[in-house]
């Protein structure tokens, strides 16, 4: 194997975990935007009810934000890879496997 591929599967790996933590990240803040906050109305607590929800719709928000900024990373993560292709096609055109220089 060489640098190349090693290079191209530690970027696929990354862009992997990076896809796999954007999914959960997204599950988690959906889940706790639609979960009850279980604060009801009665007695003064309109109050704290309304800023719980305030609070969690702008962690919603924050997400959101970072979310479409991940989608980019990935996104040109996945650009990288695409070039790899065209480096190991440029790498290999014209190469004679025959005549290898022996550095040692």
């Amino acid at each position: 194997m060489g640098d190349v591929e090693i290079d191209r599967y530690a970027l696929e790996s990354a862009k992997l975990v990076l896809d796999q933590a954007l999914l959960n990240y997204r599950a988690k803040a959906e889940d706790a935007w639609r979960r009850d906050t279980g604060i009801g109305d009665p007695c003064g607590r309109t109050l704290l009810r309304v800023m719980v929800e305030n609070a969690v719709g702008a962690a919603l928000m924050r997400v959101t934000a970072e979310d479409a900024d991940a989608i980019v990373v990935s996104a040109q993560l996945l650009d990288i890879l695409d070039s790899f292709t065209e480096l190991d096609v440029s790498l290999s055109a014209d190469w004679d496997r025959d005549y290898v220089a022996d550095l040692a």
